[in-house]
């Protein structure tokens, strides 16, 4: 038996293992895929969004313990100002190094036993309390019991199999965000491409300072894409370029590929959206060859293992975050992680990208209730689908809040599971204290 056992090994999910064993609790982490690290590693999502607000951090312990271990390997170039002026600060990440460092903090950190290659099954359910997961490996079919359990799937599979409730999508008509095949180039002229950027600053989405700066990131060539749909050329419903600098610096990462009207929960809908995802970066290739200065001489280096998914399910939980909280920059008494980044939505029917306008460099508190589902005594809910609406989510799902509320979970369920109680009876203020001695930063309030 264990003391806590953690479903999915992406960023929040391993930085709950990560907390809940450096507090001396025994830890079950199990994923699915063959490899931790979630959407960073397996979808090459980069840079890293929301570590800083103001010119503070905003997030801080484990996340930024991995950054540091990325910056001594030379696979980040740490926290830089945003050039589209949407985000403070952003965290260019390699995702090769990525996955060596995450891989380095499990082995250093004793008391994690981790299963690869484990698909979640169901959740046993008493008298409102988990009592046993079935988890399915190429050995057979097992069940594990802990005192705790926290979900990190993403999806809320082990809530919903607990039998929590939970809304899909946006609330109108129960559709997600696309999902974005990405991929990394190497051989691309960034001289050129600022060059391009000064003569025509009207095609881009560039904050004051853009141009300036050594590193570069992509919002635009508004008229090529138009142009290039109208001739039939790309038929992906997407209205720009979007593509950021990688950690050397003729590579990029390009977040251009849109696939829509798709279920992150549905097999055969993956299936389809990956085979989409793939059939786009051929068409994104041949376009930014033919028609973007810079582009000429592009090589594809990298594609993610799996279609990065932005949107699932919301669990209900005891609060639900809302769209006002983040506009307003909201403070809350549980408050346990705090989010740096705007509302970002990614249409989910057409080609369009928004985000709320709110203070410049605002941020919110996310509030323990969260993370905490109707119904289930022993269960913390971590990550993308946490309790909040279809607006909110759009800003809390980024990595570096996964990873704030990854480590706060970890640490609520080893608290949890020291004194035999329920997620519902936590001692806030041990909580939050516990998290700043770590480190971490549970709240605005501790923002230095």
């Amino acid at each position: 038996m264990y003391d806590v056992i953690v479903a999915g090994a992406g960023p929040s999910g391993l930085c709950a293992a990560v907390a809940a064993a450096r507090e001396g609790m025994r830890v079950l982490l199990m994923e699915r895929a063959l490899l931790c690290g979630g959407t960073n590693t397996l979808s090459l999502v980069s840079p890293l969004m929301g570590f800083t607000a103001g010119g503070k951090q905003a997030v801080g312990g484990i996340a930024q313990e991995i950054v540091d271990m990325l910056l001594k390997r030379g696979g980040t170039l740490g926290h830089i100002p945003d050039p589209l002026g949407v985000a403070d600060t952003i965290t260019p990440v390699d995702p090769e190094a990525l996955k060596q460092v995450e891989s380095e903090l499990l082995l250093s950190t004793p008391g994690i036993d981790l299963l690869l290659g484990a698909e979640f099954l169901g959740a046993q359910v008493r008298d409102g309390r988990i009592q046993s997961v079935r988890i399915y490996t190429k050995a057979g079919e097992i069940e594990e019991t802990a005192s705790f359990y926290i979900d990190a799937t993403g999806d809320g599979d082990v809530a919903v199999s607990a039998g929590v409730p939970f809304t899909f999508g946006r609330e109108k008509d129960h559709l997600a965000q696309p999902m974005t095949a990405i991929f990394r180039i190497r051989g691309v002229d960034f001289t050129r491409v600022r060059a391009y950027m000064a003569a025509h600053p009207d095609q881009f989405v560039l904050a004051d300072y853009a141009l300036s700066m050594d590193y570069t990131a992509v919002s635009g060539y508004f008229d090529l894409v138009k142009e290039a749909r109208e001739r039939g050329e790309l038929t992906l419903p997407r209205d720009r370029v979007l593509l950021f600098q990688g950690v050397k610096a003729d590579e990029a990462l390009v977040n251009m590929s849109r696939v829509v009207l798709k279920k992150g929960t549905d097999p055969r809908e993956m299936a389809e959206a990956e085979l989409e995802g793939r059939r786009q970066i051929d068409e994104i290739m041949n376009f930014l060859r033919r028609r973007v200065d810079g582009f000429e001489h592009i090589e594809l280096i990298q594609t993610g293992a799996a279609i990065g998914v932005r949107e699932t399910r919301h669990i209900q939980g005891a609060y639900c975050l809302e769209a006002e909280d983040i506009i307003r920059s909201r403070t809350f008494p549980d408050a346990v992680a705090v989010g740096a980044f705007p509302i970002d939505i990614h249409d989910p029917t057409g080609r369009e990208l928004y985000w709320k306008e709110q203070e410049p460099f605002s941020c919110y508190d996310v509030p323990y209730g969260t993370m905490l589902p109707c119904g289930i005594r022993n269960l913390l809910v971590t990550g993308r689908c946490i309790s909040a609406t279809h607006e909110a989510a759009a800003s809390v799902r980024i990595t570096p809040t996964a990873m704030a509320l990854g480590q706060a979970a970890g640490t609520a369920a080893a608290l949890a599971a020291e004194r035999g109680g329920d997620a519902a009876d936590m001692d806030i203020s041990a909580l939050r204290k516990r998290l700043h001695e770590r480190g971490a930063i549970p709240g605005k309030a501790f923002m230095a």
